[in-house]
């Protein structure tokens, strides 16, 4: 569910399709999606209106492939975030420790893709359907996280995996969520030490 790591700046350099994109995804993340026209996304990428329509036939276009690189980005970050620990603990806890530091570093913004999916109304839209995505994506990583910490010690063997993934998950998001709402890092601070106390034995 959760990130956004950190808002893209659009290149001076590259592709039109790639500057098309970065500019959307800055503006989509700031200023939401219905808030953002395709003037803007002009403006922002400096590519003209033929070029933009060569590349994107609606603005819903563009959005799902901005989801869809982001969702490749994110997904990634934390999975490298999670190699780089050295012990299962520490693994387990890089979900909640990443978004601790993109919340801060985006101003508790929220997050990209449950923001996303509360600006379209059709839950089966592609929008909403590549958004979802990422959040499954997440839900993976953090279940992964729990079964490798439930295998590394004698201790951890009679963790409910499926519970305390799906609980991480909620209070995680609600985290997200309180956090953007009163724009104060007390309510990921708070998730930190919950998800602590799923795995205490």
């Amino acid at each position: 569910m959760f990130y956004y790591i950190g808002i893209m700046k659009t290149r001076k350099h590259g592709s039109a399709k790639e500057k098309i994109v970065e500019a959307a995804s800055d503006l989509f993340f700031t200023q939401g999606y219905q808030a953002t026209t395709i003037d803007h996304v002009i403006e922002r990428s400096g590519v003209s209106r033929p070029t933009l329509y060569n590349h994107f036939k609606t603005k819903e276009d563009l959005c799902v492939e901005y989801l869809k690189e982001r969702r490749q980005l994110d997904l990634g970050t934390f999975k490298e975030a999670m190699r780089k620990e050295k012990t299962a603990k520490g693994r387990y806890l890089t979900v909640v420790r990443l978004t601790d530091h993109n919340l801060s570093s985006t101003q508790f913004r929220g997050c990209r893709y449950f923001n996303m999916i509360s600006e379209v109304a059709d839950c089966s839209s592609p929008i909403a359907k590549e958004a979802r995505l990422y959040v499954d994506g997440v839900r993976e990583i953090i279940k992964d996280g729990v079964l490798e910490l439930k295998a590394s010690d004698p201790k951890y063997k009679k963790l409910d995996v499926d519970r305390i993934s799906e609980s991480y998950y909620l209070i995680i998001g609600g985290a997200i969520m309180a956090s953007q709402e009163y724009r104060e890092r007390w309510p990921i601070d708070r998730a930190l030490n919950e998800i602590e106390r799923l795995v205490e034995v």
